[in-house]
């Protein structure tokens, strides 16, 4: 981003006229060929004698909140056709597995079926139904969202030559910045956990286990290091933060960001996967594209996976094994963290995208519908463990 770059003064901002097409709230700090074409949203800009107001006339702002409605739709679709999918399988599963033990024993225990329910947690079946389901609706929800916005797959996912341009040494570097956002954030997420309980507060922290079967352990691999990464940077940092950017860049990275913490419906993991998503949409608009953040967030992911692997099968090495990342993190991992930061900066809003921005969102029932599901959800999840 032009970080060092000022916006102009709002006494410049009263109307924009002519209209800059790859730039049309002549805003310095925004990368010009990230956003969608603004004639999506108020057509024939070229022409001479077009101007955008400070104040948004009623169709550019029913337009604005049309394509950002179109995105929490999107994600609510991809929660609702998951969770459907999700418990159509498991009833499908429990019904075979009763019929087959039917067959077996002849009569069933009154508690069958939280034996059964019990058994699928416990093996990998639970694993692979959650896999199938994230995987095939969330990439149903990537393709309808392409359709009904307009943007193709194509302008969502970028280049994958981005990467390679990208140079060794700086993804090396957000590799590194997002491990360390992990180290730093998730030893917050224990401090408020533990504060927490000393006040008779308990927060609810899934915990999906490998354990020992080769089995599950190849479920969660290739469910947390390769399926969840790929599928959420689609989702998030593409399509919704490419329509969450047609106005302010700015804002399509706080809100992306917003909603990827909200999603994992946890206070713990929402305090590090709030600043990871504003991390992964800054460097997917510098890069036009969700190669780097795909593969950041597989990096920080595999990691969690290999921690918790180790954990089972070499507790004994624990220890060190922690105090030498622990070190490599506040050393080498504080470097490029701060280094970013010194460097890079999100970019700023002119006034006419700050009045275009949360406020024409905030006004869309479906963002609280959203909001609303998720954190409802979470609060269920933590009514049960207590």
């Amino acid at each position: 981003m032009r970080g060092g770059m000022p916006v102009p003064e709002p006494k410049n901002y009263s109307e924009i006229s002519p209209v800059d097409l790859r730039n049309p709230f002549q805003n310095p700090t925004e990368e010009p060929d990230y956003a969608p074409d603004y004639r999506d949203i108020v057509p024939n800009l070229e022409l001479p004698e077009s101007r955008l107001q400070l104040i948004p006339p009623p169709e550019e702002k029913r337009m604005i909140r049309r394509y950002y409605s179109l995105v929490f739709f999107m994600l609510l679709f991809a929660f609702f056709s998951a969770t459907s999918v999700y418990v159509a399988l498991q009833m499908l599963i429990g019904v075979i597995l009763r019929q087959v033990d039917i067959r077996k024993l002849g009569e069933l225990p009154g508690n069958y079926q939280m034996i059964v329910q019990q058994y699928m947690d416990d093996s990998s079946i639970s694993l692979a139904i959650n896999l199938i389901a994230f995987l095939s609706c969330n990439l149903i929800a990537f393709w309808v969202g392409c359709k009904i916005t307009g943007v193709t797959a194509k302008e969502c996912i970028g280049k994958r030559e981005t990467v390679r341009k990208c140079g060794i040494p700086r993804m090396f570097g957000y590799m590194m910045t997002g491990l360390w956002l992990q180290f730093v954030l998730s030893m917050l997420g224990e401090g408020v956990i533990r504060l927490c309980s000393r006040i008779g507060v308990t927060i609810y922290t899934p915990e999906m286990t490998a354990g020992k079967s080769p089995l599950r352990i190849c479920m969660l691999v290739l469910y947390g290091c390769i399926v969840a990464p790929i599928t959420e940077e689609l989702l998030l940092r593409g399509i919704a933060l490419k329509n969450l950017s047609r106005v302010s860049q700015r804002f399509g990275i706080l809100c992306s960001a917003l909603l990827f913490g909200v999603m994992h419906e946890n206070l713990p993991q929402f305090l590090f996967t709030f600043p990871l998503g504003i991390f992964l949409a800054y460097i997917t608009i510098q890069h036009n594209s969700i190669f780097p953040a795909i593969i950041v967030h597989m990096t920080v992911n595999t990691f969690s996976v290999c921690a918790d692997l180790a954990q089972s099968f070499f507790p004994q090495y624990m220890h060190n094994a922690d105090l030498i990342y622990s070190l490599v993190m506040l050393a080498l991992g504080s470097i490029c963290f701060f280094y970013f930061a010194v460097t890079e900066r999100l970019p700023d809003n002119t006034p006419h995208q700050s009045i275009r921005s949360f406020r024409i969102a905030a006004a869309s029932p479906l963002l609280w519908a959203l909001l609303g599901v998720h954190i409802g959800t979470a609060v269920l999840a933590a009514m049960q463990v207590i």
